[in-house]
């Protein structure tokens, strides 16, 4: 009999020891099943990371770019208003709008109009840009390049010279 209990204990270790070990082999193979799914979501987060990161880098360039672009229009907005800060203070409109009302109206007209055509082809609307070209290959040979008719120039020319 007592070859039968250490045999039996022997047995039970043997077995305890197999259990053990079976258990921690499954207990690993799950942990590494884990860390594994793991590392495949911390490798797609960095990938996603990197191309958020690439992507924001090409936004940065674009944005130099148009501010850059914004800036030369800026600066030709403000030559433009020179000029015609510049052009507005040699003439005397009351004089003018005393001598030929109608003349200047029609002017004033047709440079407001002008701008405002600028104005809307710079923001996308290029309805009134098409129709002053309509008006401009409408409109006879005797208009100067703004859409001013000769005669209103040169009562502009004559108004200056008294």
């Amino acid at each position: 009999m007592p070859m039968f209990i250490l045999l039996f204990l022997l047995l039970s270790v043997l077995g305890g020891v197999g259990a053990g070990g079976w258990w921690y082999y499954q207990d690993t193979q799950e942990r590494l099943a884990i860390y594994a799914e793991n590392q495949a979501k911390l490798e797609e987060a960095v990938e996603s990371s990197q191309a958020t990161i690439k992507q924001m880098n090409a936004d940065i360039q674009q944005q130099q770019a148009l501010n850059k672009e914004l800036q030369t229009s800026l600066t030709k907005a403000t030559e433009q208003q020179d000029k015609l800060r510049r052009v507005l203070s040699k003439r005397d409109l009351s004089k003018d709008a005393l001598k030929d009302p109608k003349n200047l109206e029609e002017r004033m007209n047709n440079a407001t109009t002008k701008v405002f055509a600028r104005i809307e082809s710079l923001t996308g609307n290029s309805a009134r840009q098409r129709m002053l070209e309509q008006q401009k290959s409408a409109a006879s040979k005797g208009s100067d390049k703004d859409g001013v008719p000769a005669k209103a120039d040169t009562a502009s020319s004559a108004s200056k010279a008294d």
